[in-house]
């Protein structure tokens, strides 16, 4: 009897697993699937994207940080050589008047004449000295085969390989003159880019109007001591360009009253003040000075 009771429950219980399972259609289980899958999904999702975003960062920081690192390095090398040029430049005018000596930071010297305008940088570049002048000057280059010293002048520029060399080039001049006592110098024309070498004891003049040079050569080296000592030397000196060079040194004005006076040249030195310059020029060229006022001085030929 039991045993029939539990076959009819068991039946019971099997009939009713059925009718569970055949009212569990499809339309009834997906939706909830289907939500818990894009929830699964758009966390995973996110979990990428983070990941990628890590990653991306990563890479980018790679290539910044060693990038910045190379950037506050240059800045402080180049705040201290400047490494490509292009650093702070200083300017420096001889007064009329007076001589100036000047000393650049790797040791190197320049003895400007009166009005000459000197500019450089405050420091060197790593891979050269370049500086200009407007004017005449001497220099004393400390040599540095990696570091060549460079002048710029109008209309070309001096190479220079631990030398000392006088330089005479003014804008308002036509030739640029150079003078060479020890060393080397290569000239270097800024029309045509051709070089001119000089070894001691030449003599260079380029006309910047007819792109000339010429080159002469004069045994006995030019003395420093004459820079030192204030001497103006005249070495077949036109007499204007003379004054010219006198103007400079005393800050004063000559007036030229006759064509005949610039016919003459000069071949001397002279020191001291202006009136002992005049009376010293005087005897070796027939001309008079007449002192008009302070600055200005007429110059005439002796009758």
């Amino acid at each position: 009897m039991k045993r029939k009771e539990y076959e009819e429950e068991f039946s019971w219980l099997s009939d009713r697993m059925d009718e569970d399972f055949a009212s569990l259609t499809e339309e009834n289980c997906l939706p909830e699937d289907r939500a818990l899958s894009e929830k699964i999904r758009a966390a995973i999702n996110r979990r990428i994207r983070r990941r990628n975003v890590r990653v991306r960062g990563l890479r980018i920081a790679a290539v910044l940080i060693p990038l910045i690192a190379l950037t506050v390095f240059y800045s402080y090398v180049n705040s201290r050589v400047p490494l490509f040029g292009g650093g702070e430049m200083a300017e420096i005018r001889a007064p009329q008047g007076e001589c100036m000596q000047f000393m650049f930071q790797d040791g190197s010297r320049a003895y400007l004449e009166p009005a000459a305008i000197l500019r450089y940088p405050r420091n060197f570049a790593l891979g050269e000295r370049r500086i200009s002048l407007d004017g005449a000057g001497y220099f004393i280059v400390e040599k540095n085969a990696k570091r060549p010293f460079i002048v710029d002048v109008a209309g070309g520029r001096a190479l220079v390989r631990g030398t000392s060399f006088e330089l005479e080039a003014r804008r308002e001049e036509r030739e640029i003159r150079i003078a060479l006592d020890s060393g080397r110098v290569d000239f270097e024309s800024e029309a045509s880019r051709r070089q001119y070498a000089l070894a001691p004891g030449d003599r260079l003049i380029y006309d910047r109007v007819n792109r000339r040079c010429t080159i002469t050569h004069h045994n006995a080296p030019r003395s420093l001591n004459a820079w030192k000592n204030k001497i103006i030397v005249f070495n077949d000196t036109h007499i204007a360009e003379a004054l010219k060079k006198l103007e400079r040194w005393y800050d004063v004005r000559f007036e030229i009253g006759e064509d005949g006076v610039n016919i003459y040249s000069l071949t001397m030195s002279v020191n001291g003040s202006l009136d002992e310059a005049l009376r010293e020029i005087s005897k070796v060229a027939p001309v008079v000075f007449a002192m008009k006022d302070g600055k200005h001085i007429r110059v005439e030929l002796k009758k």
